[in-house]
């Protein structure tokens, strides 16, 4: 590379392999993807999205947000939503996007767990009925066993929604445990659903991390930066 060029990675883990193809570091620039936040400085009136789904309005919801694909995890979530029912009955888990070849198993694991009554799967949604989904959920969750850059979890903390996310690369980068959400380690049930509770049982520290995961995308993901 010539002194004035550099590489662009829209990621660490892209950085990263950049580096092993032989890039130096300096010559390595992380732009990452951003988000136009104006998009949500007007968001839809909380309970739409219940109403529109007849849901009872003193519900939590558990949303999960994104293709529909084994390797987001989404088995591992049910699995997990299914201990946290056992311990709260007042919950529904929210499932939303397009099937990207999972969708049969999707259903037949819900099934299986005779979860028919408490998950929820919309398909798709877009522009004012998907803000409406963020905007009644209570905890946005990405269970992937693979991400690189995920556009959903920046939303969600645009909506003001604390996250529960996995522990790999591409994800790590976008938690800050404890603060904004939780990561939990790839595959671990029992971890996700007692993450999943902490947050639906605490007073008012979701809220508190919804609004801290807000200011952190703020800070560092605005489409102007």
């Amino acid at each position: 590379l010539r002194d004035s060029s550099r590489v662009i990675a829209l990621s660490r883990m892209e950085a990263e392999q950049y580096k092993a193809m032989g890039v130096p570091e300096e010559k390595i620039a992380i732009i990452p993807n951003g988000i136009d936040l104006s998009e949500y400085a007007d968001l839809p009136p909380k309970g739409s999205f219940k109403k529109k789904f007849n849901m009872n309005e003193n519900e939590k919801i558990i949303l999960y947000l994104g293709r529909i694909h084994r390797i987001k995890g989404i088995d591992v979530l049910v699995k997990a939503f299914a201990d946290v029912v056992e311990k709260l009955d007042d919950v529904r888990l929210v499932v939303v996007g397009p099937d990207d070849g999972y969708l049969g198993e999707l259903k037949a694991l819900v099934k299986a767990l005779r979860m028919e009554d408490k998950v929820l799967i919309t398909g798709p949604l877009y522009g004012e009925d998907k803000l409406e989904a963020y905007v009644d959920a209570d905890i946005y969750v990405l269970p992937s066993r693979y991400e690189t850059f995920p556009m959903g979890l920046l939303e969600a903390y645009a909506c003001g929604k604390p996250v529960v996310a996995s522990n790999v690369y591409g994800l790590k980068g976008l938690v800050v445990d404890g603060v904004t959400g939780f990561l939990v380690e790839q595959g671990d049930v029992k971890q996700l659903a007692h993450s999943m509770l902490s947050l639906i049982n605490s007073d008012g520290g979701a809220k508190e991390m919804g609004l801290k995961g807000k200011r952190f995308v703020e800070k560092n993901f605005a489409i102007e930066e």
